[in-house]
């Protein structure tokens, strides 16, 4: 009996740090991706934003940087996940509008993945995104002007109304931080996804009604698609931007 006991104490003292180190680098190793999905999402909205604006004659090359840093969520975790972090970004090769009326954006970083006991492993990572470019009606080769139902608008999963600009605030949400007793005096009521699990500090937003745990809930999340307005014939228009 005092030798199975043994046995066992030994097994234990060399499988637990093998499975501790192997859960720790699975953890580092989500993080890193997680870290990249958050990147492309923003890159994919920074392309976005950079189409709409095409239309200027000699569209800023800069503009990947002033505006990317603005679509990315969990900023935290980009800046411990990339070398440099959201300033060790760079776009070197962007096109902003090309021969073909596209928009190119190319996003590089330098991944790091920490694993515990092993040297930083890092890894140079490149995101290209093309993009149509928005020129407006009527602009592209000499083609002759374009209906109205063939402009591009802007709508949400729900689809209850359409948007004719990427940047409507009902679009683009204003997230605030404050306390979960703030949120509650103001008439907030909890979100259905993460209300459950707030503690001193909610986020809440200028658009919305309900306070949220995480500044990550899906409920903080705006899904835009582009499509025709003859696919969505129907919706009414947004009060905001569609004046």
């Amino acid at each position: 009996m005092k030798n199975n006991l043994g046995s066992a104490v030994v097994e234990a003292t060399l499988i637990i740090p093998v499975f501790l180190f192997a859960m720790l680098a699975i953890y580092s190793m989500c993080r890193c991706k997680l870290a990249e999905g958050i990147i492309y999402e923003a890159a994919s909205e920074t392309a976005e934003y950079m189409a709409e604006y095409s239309y200027l004659d000699e569209p800023n090359i800069l503009m990947p940087g002033m505006v990317m840093s603005q679509y990315i969520d969990n900023k935290e975790l980009v800046n411990e996940s990339i070398d440099g972090g959201i300033k060790g970004i760079d776009y070197f090769g962007t096109i902003t509008r090309d021969s073909d009326n596209y928009v190119v954006l190319k996003v590089n970083y330098t991944l790091n993945v920490d694993i515990p006991m092993m040297p930083s492993l890092s890894k140079k990572r490149q995101i290209i995104i093309k993009q149509r470019a928005y020129i407006g009606e009527g602009e592209d080769n000499g083609k002759d002007e374009c209906p109205d139902e063939d402009k591009y608008v802007y709508v949400t999963d729900n689809r209850e109304v359409y948007h004719s600009s990427r940047n409507c605030t009902h679009l683009k949400l204003s997230i605030h931080q404050t306390s979960l007793k703030c949120a509650q005096n103001y008439g907030f009521s909890p979100c259905e996804f993460c209300g459950d699990k707030a503690e001193n500090t909610v986020y809440i937003t200028d658009e919305g009604g309900r306070y949220h745990s995480s500044k990550a809930c899906s409920g903080l999340k705006r899904t835009v698609y582009i499509v025709k307005l003859s696919e969505v014939s129907g919706l009414p228009a947004c009060s905001r931007c569609c004046d």
